[in-house]
């Protein structure tokens, strides 16, 4: 079984050529689709790597995201359903509809070196994929903060700890950007500097306002900070979100024709026949609306005649009335809807 499958353009064959030689170093087996026969054998093979890859790096580009890019999003989307899709980029694009909720891996600047911190960052996450183990934070972004600190930076005998700071080596800016005393203003000036893992003061209060367990809160929180310090935590929450599916009855009215006889005993005059008619179609209208009952749809709450063309005659002994109308069925109907929660399970 192989460890990665790699899904691209064939258009960016050259760069993901040195994508997957990186990752055969790394350790991994990899498959790509260089070098395979055409025709249905092409696609047997594809689908048949795809299925039984253990994790699926999709390379988004200009050209996979684009009109011809249709066959990457088929195979990212069978990546994602079964929970081993990763994401890396390779151009500044925005990931396809549907995949924005899986922070894509920013390769845009990747020469091919090992030990670039975004190539180690999709090392890191594939072998949590293969593995099964949480995707670890990425140090890439904060790394690429630190350099241009670096570079503006001027030499002075306090660039070692200047240095452990912005690369958050052994945590240390993650520990000062957290001290009890000064919060929460020197951990936002933190996250404005993208410094120690920290939020920015407007992702620490979206984040605090959101409305728990709701899975389209973080859907939000992730397009408002695409690369905010909660992004993980919201794609990881999304990733386990729980869907659930729940009757919901609400109420609801049904017509149906309805037609009484007259009667053959009459009443002292019209009003007291119309009313006799109305009393006797009652029956009649109950049965009918009950039949919608009879179906797991519905509930049956009442039903009311409503004549709307009378015929009335004198007969038996008196007066005689029958009517064409319509039954109105009160109702409760019965909706089947899906709920999705993210969030901790409840205890």
């Amino acid at each position: 079984m192989t460890d990665v499958f790699i899904s691209y353009k064939r258009e960016d064959e050259v760069r993901v050529g040195r994508l997957a030689r990186a990752l055969e170093k790394a350790g991994f087996s990899i498959w790509w689709d260089r070098g395979l026969p055409g025709g249905e054998s092409w696609r047997a093979n594809i689908t048949a790597a795809l299925d039984a890859a253990r994790c699926v790096v999709v390379v988004w580009s200009h050209g996979s995201v684009g009109p011809e890019g249709a066959f990457v999003r088929d195979e990212a989307t069978r990546a994602m359903v079964r929970g081993v899709l990763v994401p890396a980029m390779i151009d500044r694009v925005a990931p396809p509809l549907g995949f924005g909720e899986l922070q894509a891996i920013d390769l845009t600047r990747w020469r091919g070196a090992q030990g670039d911190p975004f190539f180690q960052d999709l090392v890191g996450v594939i072998r949590a994929k293969l593995d099964d183990t949480p995707t670890p934070k990425p140090r890439g972004p904060n790394a690429r903060v630190a350099r241009r600190i670096f570079y503006g930076a001027s030499s002075s005998a306090g660039f070692a700890a200047f240095a452990a700071f912005a690369f958050n080596t052994f945590g240390v800016a993650t520990n000062v950007c957290t001290i009890p005393g000064p919060q929460p203003a020197l951990s936002d000036a933190c996250g404005a500097w993208r410094l120690g893992e920290r939020p920015t003061r407007d992702e620490r209060l979206a984040w605090a306002a959101k409305p728990a367990s709701s899975c389209q809160a973080l859907r939000d929180h992730i397009a408002r900070f695409p690369e905010g310090a909660y992004r993980r935590e919201a794609a990881d929450l999304l990733t386990a979100r729980r869907v659930t599916t729940e009757d919901v009855w609400s109420p609801s009215t049904r017509q149906l024709a309805l037609f009484q006889p007259q009667a053959t005993d009459g009443a002292p005059d019209e009003a007291a026949a119309r009313a006799k008619a109305v009393a006797a179609a009652q029956t009649q209208a109950d049965n009918l609306c009950r039949g919608f009952a009879a179906t797991t749809a519905f509930r049956f709450r009442a039903a009311s005649p409503q004549p709307q063309t009378w015929t009335c005659a004198k007969g038996g002994g008196g007066v005689v009335c029958g009517f064409d109308g319509q039954v109105v069925c009160q109702l409760d109907e019965r909706a089947t809807v899906e709920r999705e929660t993210c969030g901790p399970r409840p205890g």
